[in-house]
This record gives C-alpha cells, structure tokens and sequence, in this order.
C-alpha cells in the first residue's frame, strides 16, 4: 500500500477508526431552514461515508436555540429522530463513524465600533447546560463520538481568547479563560460516560492583535489532554469582527464579504496561501503532548489536497489524524481512491472557496464544480 501511515487504524478511546481520515467538521447548509435533516442532506454524507472516511463530523451541531440558516441542530428533542436516521443509515450503508460537532454561538462584535454584550454569570450557565443537552441528544441520535467547538471566535473559543479580560472567574488569566470548557467537559463527560469518545478543537492561534498565539495555546491544549478529552483538532482563526486582525487590510483575490479578515481566511485557507499552512500548529501542539507523556491524538487540518501530502505530515508525527474539509467536498471517493492507488484520478479541490462563498449566502456548501 502506498499510503501506510494514512491508512493505518487508530484507537480514540472506545473507537476503532479504520484509517487517518476523517471529514473535517464543515457546515454544509443542507438541512430545513429550521435545521431538521433533510434527504439532501443524506445523500451528501452517505457519498462521502461510502467514499471511505474513517469519520465523517458534522459541523457546527447547534446545541442552542439560536438559528441560523440550513444549520444541523441538536437544540431540541424535535431534531433528534432526523439526525438519528442520518446516523443509521450511514452505519448501514458503510463502515464509518460518525461525531457531532457541538457549538454554541452568541453575539459577535460585526464592527469594531459596536457595542458587546457582556455574558452574565446565569448566561455562561446556560451555555454549559446546553452543551450538556446537546451531548444527551448526540447519545440518542446513536453518534459515535462529540467534538466540542472552542475555536473560530464562537462562545468557547472567545473565552480561552487572551483577549478575555472578565473579572468574575471566567477570564483574565489561565484558570479563567479555560473555566468554561473545563466545566462543560466535566457536565458533557458525565452525561455521555467516561468510554465514550470526547474530542475539543481549538485554535492554535488566534491570528488578531491581542490573541492567542502558539505560546498561549500550547497551555490550552496540555490542560485539555489532561482534563480528559479524547482528541484535540487544532485549527486557526475565525470570526472575531470585534477586533483588530494582525493584517488590518488583508485582502483575498475572491469577492467575498466580510469574515473576520485575515484570521477568518486562517480558518478557511484559500488558494493564496501555502499548502498545509496550519499544519505547524497542530506539530506544535502534539509535540507539547508527547513532552509531557500525553498520547491523546492530534488532528491537523487546512489545505492538504492530496493523499501524498497527507501521508508526509503523518510519517513525520506533525498530526495523528488528517481531516479533509473541501477535498470531500469536491471529491467524495478521495479516500477510497487513495487506498486504491487511484490517486491521479482524485478530483482536487483547487481552494477556489466558492463553497464557502455559498454558505455566507445562505446556500449549501457545494462545490461549483461537483455540485453534489
């Protein structure tokens, strides 16, 4: 086989991953406008299950009352027989596994010049029930595993953001930024069960004036491994509009509105920038674990087209896992290509980012050039 560290098994607690790929967590937008999961929807992860992925992750799983367009919802118990459908028949109709990313998400700043809402101590409660009642439904849903969402500027992610200045436990220092995701770890854990496997993602750098850089993150992650998640998945940047990027007037060649700047382009690199552009996060980071005897796994992801790639980063230990994102989304039999060593016939994604253009308007996150 060409590719032996790609498609070596792995263990992530109780789950037997088959190879290092899985799909990376990615809203595609094909659910109801309320967020009920549509046949649409599962035909797109069905494709991409049989394409061979270890584990596909469903993005940015709503675990709040808040909508937005299209979103996979874990909200209510309404959502749960829909994505429990989902679910079986991607364990029908294939070998892989299947997480839920579960995030939540409050008000961003959408100019620099706007008022903040401060959360309130009942506010930041709130949040960690939530997360709880997400991860109870993910259990009902028959879902392999959870992601909890702390990167990308959503409500984790701004907590652990040096940025975070509160006074009240909840921030400016290490305890306190990391309060909250410690204590949803501890109420998620206790719902699901200590088997079952309990992943984080989290920026390896923030990519704005003030926030996180590797020196804060390398912290974060050790704590994490050690509170007792499963995995981490390192990404970059997103959507914090409230502040200043580290590229004031960073400008992309696509016409895109508004994301953040360039630390919303980190989290979604395009075609302008290098290949694997965050995968030296992700080493960072799983270097800081394995000196401190830590074996949890560690996910990379961010523009890694190809399987020759892929295979490169894993044989010189920068990640453990790769998650591919766009590439399944072009082509959803890149893996099973790869395993078949049909890699010249890989449809490769060219990080045009018109998917990611789509989602910002409110459509599904195709590719313009499959379009499936």
């Amino acid at each position: 086989m060409a590719y032996k560290a790609l498609f070596s098994p792995i263990s992530i607690n109780r789950l037997a991953l088959k190879n290092r790929v899985v799909m990376a967590p990615t809203h595609i937008g094909l659910n109801t406008e309320e967020g009920f999961v549509t046949p649409g929807a599962i035909d797109f992860f069905l494709k991409r299950a049989r394409g061979g992925a270890s584990m596909l992750i469903f993005g940015a799983v709503a675990v709040s009352p808040r909508r937005l367009p299209s979103q996979m919802r874990l909200s209510d118990d309404k959502f749960v027989p829909g994505v429990r459908e989902l679910v079986s028949r991607i364990h029908a109709e294939s070998d892989a596994k299947v997480c839920a990313q579960l995030y939540d998400w409050l008000k961003f700043g959408r100019h620099w010049k706007q008022d903040i809402h401060e959360l309130t101590l009942e506010d930041i409660q709130k949040s960690i029930e939530l997360h709880e009642r997400g991860a109870i439904r993910a259990l009902e849903s028959g879902l392999d595993a959870i992601e909890i969402h702390a990167a990308h500027g959503y409500t984790l992610a701004s907590f652990l953001c040096l940025r975070n200045k509160r006074e009240d436990g909840y921030g400016k220092n290490f305890e306190g930024r990391i309060k909250i995701v410690a204590e949803v770890y501890e109420r998620v854990r206790a719902a699901v069960g200590k088997d079952y496997p309990l992943g984080d993602r989290i920026n390896g750098d923030d990519f704005i004036v003030g926030g996180n850089t590797l020196k804060h993150s390398r912290p974060i992650a050790k704590r994490l491994a050690e509170t007792g998640f499963d995995y981490i998945s390192v990404t970059a940047g997103g959507k914090y509009e409230d502040s200043s990027g580290l590229i004031p007037k960073y400008e992309c060649p696509h016409p895109y509105p508004p994301v953040g700047g360039y630390s919303g382009f980190r989290s979604m690199p395009s075609d302008d920038m290098p290949e694997a552009v965050n995968v030296y996060l992700a080493a960072d980071l799983r270097k800081t674990l394995r000196q401190a005897g830590l074996a949890t796994p560690v996910i990379a992801a961010g523009r890694i087209p190809y399987p020759e790639l892929a295979e490169s980063i894993l044989r010189e230990g920068q990640a453990d896992v790769i998650a591919l994102g766009r590439p399944l989304i072009r082509d959803p039999d890149w893996v099973v290509k790869a395993r078949e060593g049909r890699q010249k016939e890989i449809k490769r994604c060219i990080y045009c980012n018109d998917c990611t253009e789509r989602e910002l308007y409110g459509e599904p996150s195709l590719c313009q050039f499959t379009k499936e």
